[in-house]
């Protein structure tokens, strides 16, 4: 005898693709050494929590100011109110080795910040927070930048120069780091834009 079987699906299986979004930090520490810190603010940070004084209240700066740098007018103290911007280096002293806590802003609609630079040294910051090499980093300035050079501040002494279109241990293949500022030389105008919003 011949038996045929139809086969019948006891249940309709429609495949659902999972998303699952990554959740994007509320925050991050910015650790300060004894003595002057280059630091920067990766992320926009939350209303109430972003001008020098808010995020630098409980720093012992022994009555040195804040700085920040631009090619046109050198270093300035920063105001009390500022509000501390995405791509902006900062110079921080503290007289003991502490921890600030960054709150990021939760604001999913924010434009992705961008800094004109100058020829010649700008301060600037890193706009990230996980490394990525200074090629990608400053890819919106590729044909501009020369050198870029961190500051070590637990040694207290800069580090050596990464060179664009160098590869090794000064090429423009090692990585800057999140809330890290960072020396940026220029040959002529650019606009350095955010790797992350």
């Amino acid at each position: 005898p011949t038996v045929n079987v139809t086969p019948t699906p006891t249940e309709n299986v429609t495949p659902t693709p999972t998303v699952t979004p990554g959740v994007p930090a509320k925050s991050m520490k910015l650790e300060l050494y004894k003595g002057w810190n280059f630091v920067s603010i990766p992320r926009p940070l939350s209303p109430g929590n972003n001008t020098a004084i808010e995020v630098f209240r409980d720093v012992e700066t022994g009555g040195r100011p804040i700085y920040t740098y631009t090619p046109e007018n050198g270093f300035e103290p920063l105001g009390a109110d500022t509000t501390l911007k995405v791509l902006d280096g900062y110079w921080v002293y503290s007289t003991e080795a502490m921890t600030v806590q960054l709150n990021f802003s939760t604001n999913p609609v924010m434009v992705p910040a961008s800094k004109m630079l100058s020829p010649g040294w700008n301060a600037i910051g890193y706009s990230d927070l996980t490394p990525r090499s200074a090629n990608e980093s400053l890819i919106s300035v590729e044909d501009s930048w020369v050198s870029v050079v961190g500051y070590d501040a637990e040694n207290q002494g800069y580090q050596p120069a990464l060179i664009n279109g160098q590869t090794g241990a000064h090429g423009e293949n090692q990585k800057l780091l999140p809330t890290e500022g960072y020396w940026l030389f220029m040959r002529e105008d650019g606009t350095l834009a955010a790797i992350s919003a």
